[in-house]
């Protein structure tokens, strides 16, 4: 969805390039944008507007989190004026993988195609996430924070926090909202079953009896993105795994993922990511080979 490509900042993510991050936002009528390959979680303290991935849009309020995956460009279109705190994590420093169920890998914060990844904060949670983050930012500012394991700590708490009020809000949303189409249940298994032979909406639709717009119209409603965009980013999540976990060929995975041509999937992957796979590869083995500040 974004109009035009943000520029990709790799943060190398070691001793002197800290893998941890907490940094203001002030904007008041121009867009702010970020591309990186940090984890990125942004707390909404004042203002609201429109957040935008490649193939997302939602609205923004005051005291809303939400999180983005490494690699994932994001804007804020603001509608009055916005400030927002920005924490940047690598997974050199926490790598969420180790703790997925925990802290929200397994499709809560994280990796989870069918929704925003907005929280809201009631009131009797904000004073609590306020003093974890402030205890974070705190503890950045030591010297020594490659062998300080409180900045690790109160980062896992705060995102164990997040996770569960996550799950709190999803819940209680469920029971607001309509019921959940039966052809949308259905989509899902169909996309995990799929997903990496069969990338058009078309053949969906057909599965599922129901015309593409149709398909197109719930997943807009319900998901807030298009068919397309849940299978890109579907495909995106598998690219990124293999590319950093195996030694596979990257035409072997071009293969995989049913794209026709290593070409064709390097042109997919770097209009989402920034890098081409080849490069994305060798930047993140680079990195996670290097400065490792907490087992």
């Amino acid at each position: 969805m974004l109009a035009n490509p943000i520029h990709l900042e790799i943060k190398k993510a070691s001793k002197e390039s800290t893998p941890i991050l907490i940094s203001a936002v002030a904007i008041a009528t121009e867009s702010w944008q970020l591309h990186t390959n940090y984890f990125a979680i942004l707390w909404i303290h004042q203002g609201n507007g429109t957040v935008e991935t490649d193939l997302m849009k939602t609205k923004y309020a005051e005291n809303e989190i939400f999180c983005f995956n490494t690699y994932q460009a994001f804007a804020l279109h603001p509608k009055s004026e916005t400030e927002a705190s920005l924490l940047l994590f690598h997974a050199n420093f926490f790598c969420i993988e180790t703790y997925h169920h925990q802290v929200g890998c397994n499709g809560v914060l994280f990796n989870n195609i069918y929704a925003t990844s907005k929280i809201p904060l009631p009131l009797k949670e904000h004073d609590e996430l306020s003093v974890l983050f402030q205890n974070i930012q705190n503890e950045i500012k030591e010297e020594e924070l490659a062998s300080n394991e409180l900045v690790f700590s109160y980062l896992k708490i705060f995102l164990i926090k997040l996770t569960r009020l996550k799950n709190e809000t999803d819940a209680v949303e469920a029971k607001a909202l309509l019921p959940l189409p039966e052809f949308l249940t259905t989509l899902t298994a169909l996309i995990n079953e799929h997903f990496q032979t069969e990338h058009q909406p078309s053949f969906y639709a057909e599965k599922l009896n129901v015309t593409v717009k149709t398909l197109s119209n719930a997943t807009k409603q319900y998901y807030q993105k298009t068919v397309s965009a849940l299978l890109n980013e579907k495909l995106l999540l598998k690219a990124k795994w293999e590319l950093l976990h195996t030694n596979t060929q990257i035409k072997a995975i071009a293969s995989d993922l049913g794209f026709k041509d290593e070409y064709y999937f390097s042109r997919f992957f770097k209009k989402h990511i920034g890098l081409s796979p080849k490069h994305f590869r060798e930047e993140e083995w680079k990195i996670r080979k290097g400065f490792l500040s907490i087992p």
